[in-house]
């Protein structure tokens, strides 16, 4: 997979999920008067959950409000997203919105960034497969893909970081899914394999719906919460 450059120019913004909340997030822009910059979503952008040319339409919609501020929004797949719009002839790649695929490297100031996206939902008993949830949304790992990085973004996280433990919510899924509990600490763990390969000085992810920042082993993590922004200068 060939690496991209982008704009050194321009700062990047990382941020959390938003689940198709995109008046929210263009609330955030306005009050944030953000503009000239990259934003990049750790996942679940809710792309998917509408009929394909409903889809198609919305996105072409926010292509042209995020041209207006010369704002590039690009991001990586969730758990709820569509995985078919972020690869092959599928995949939506527009001047000011694009959809990140999976193993993507791109160049930033001389230094390697890594978009690697997936998790499993956790309430996937209680969704519809192909309209709110889809069979493929969990990790793909592609050991030969992954490349020593300066940055690594991805949407759910190793098995090392914050949370180390399911809470209530996970559990109570787990009563209705026999697999679950199995399937996530698998996911976790495969999780470790790709950030050792990738080996990077820095980690952004979303999923746990928390905000949280800690250094492990030399390199620094940040989990971003629901809709949070953050400004990415150590770079």
């Amino acid at each position: 997979m060939s690496t991209n450059t982008l704009n050194n120019q321009l700062p990047i913004i990382f941020l959390g999920d938003h689940h198709g909340d995109w008046s929210e997030l263009f609330y955030l822009i306005n009050k944030n008067k953000l503009a000239d910059c990259y934003i990049i979503s750790v996942g679940d952008c809710g792309i998917g959950f509408e009929l394909k040319s409903f889809q198609i339409k919305a996105v072409k919609r926010l292509n042209n409000l995020f041209a207006e501020k010369n704002i590039f929004f690009k991001a990586i797949r969730g758990n709820h997203d569509d995985p078919a719009y972020f690869r092959g002839s599928d995949r939506i790649c527009l001047d000011n919105f694009e959809l990140i695929e999976d193993y993507s490297v791109y160049e930033y100031n001389s230094k390697l960034i890594q978009f690697i996206g997936g998790a499993i939902s956790i309430d996937r008993t209680g969704r519809t497969e192909n309209v709110s949830y889809w069979i493929e949304e969990k990790v793909s790992f592609n050991e030969e893909a992954c490349k020593k990085v300066d940055v690594l973004v991805t949407h759910t996280a190793p098995s090392f970081c914050f949370p180390r433990a399911f809470n209530e919510i996970v559990y109570g899924w787990a009563k209705e899914d026999e697999y679950l509990i199995e399937d996530l600490n698998n996911e976790r763990f495969l999780m470790d394999k790709i950030f050792k390969l990738c080996d990077p000085s820095f980690h952004f992810y979303g999923h746990f719906h928390s905000s949280w920042s800690e250094e492990i082993n030399s390199c620094k993590h940040r989990l971003l919460t629901i809709d949070e922004l953050f400004e990415f200068k150590r770079i």
